[in-house]
């Protein structure tokens, strides 16, 4: 009785399975082509008829037992291609993120090159303008000092003069006095002479 059950139950198995129905649906296909090719005049119609009977039937089986297996490849496949597809973005992503960084140093690279070059020309001006007051200031001393070196040697050529005139002087006249006073006379005249100098210098 229970062998009797087992095999009720796989024939109601295999009566639930569309592929017997398709298996069958084909075979029919097969018997049904025969005559037709026959009246058509094809010389294999029995061959040709199940050729095609059969290879409907094999694409039936590969699509009932491959199927799922496809489904779970392209599944897979998808899942696959979708990642390297998000992984390509991020990386896009990334390198204009990168790019735009690199761009954004640059412009502050020529911008800090900018500054450089302005803040070095302003220190040259500055500089220019230091050594030129400096100069300024050297040229002004120099002036002060050649002046002052100036008065100096003219104040001691006045004085050198001056005590030149007052010796030919004394000497011119000490002649004259000599020439016409006496001893007493000429010694007078000297004194008075020297203290008026004296008094006048």
């Amino acid at each position: 009785m229970s062998q009797e059950k087992k095999s009720a139950g796989m024939v109601a198995m295999v009566l639930k399975n569309p592929l017997l129905y398709v298996i069958l649906l084909w075979t029919a296909l097969g018997f049904v082509l025969t005559p037709v090719f026959e009246k058509i005049g094809i010389e294999t119609a029995k061959a040709n008829a199940w050729q095609i009977a059969n290879f409907l039937i094999l694409l039936s089986v590969l699509y009932y037992f491959g199927k799922d297996p496809l489904k779970e490849y392209l599944s897979k496949r998808r899942t696959e291609i979708g990642g390297s597809i998000d992984e390509a973005k991020k990386m896009l992503e990334d390198t204009e993120r990168s790019s735009q960084d690199y761009e954004y140093k640059m412009e502050w690279i020529e911008d800090d090159l900018a500054g450089i070059e302005s803040r070095i020309r302003e220190e040259g001006d500055r500089e220019r303008i230091r050594l030129m007051e400096e100069a300024q200031k050297q040229i002004e001393r120099i002036r002060h000092e050649a002046e002052f070196t100036a008065n100096q040697e003219l104040k001691a050529a006045e004085a050198l003069l001056k005590e030149e005139a007052i010796r030919s002087a004394l000497r011119i006249a000490e002649e004259i006095l000599k020439s016409k006073l006496g001893d007493q006379d000429e010694a007078r005249l000297l004194e008075e002479y020297l203290q008026e100098v004296e008094r006048g210098g």
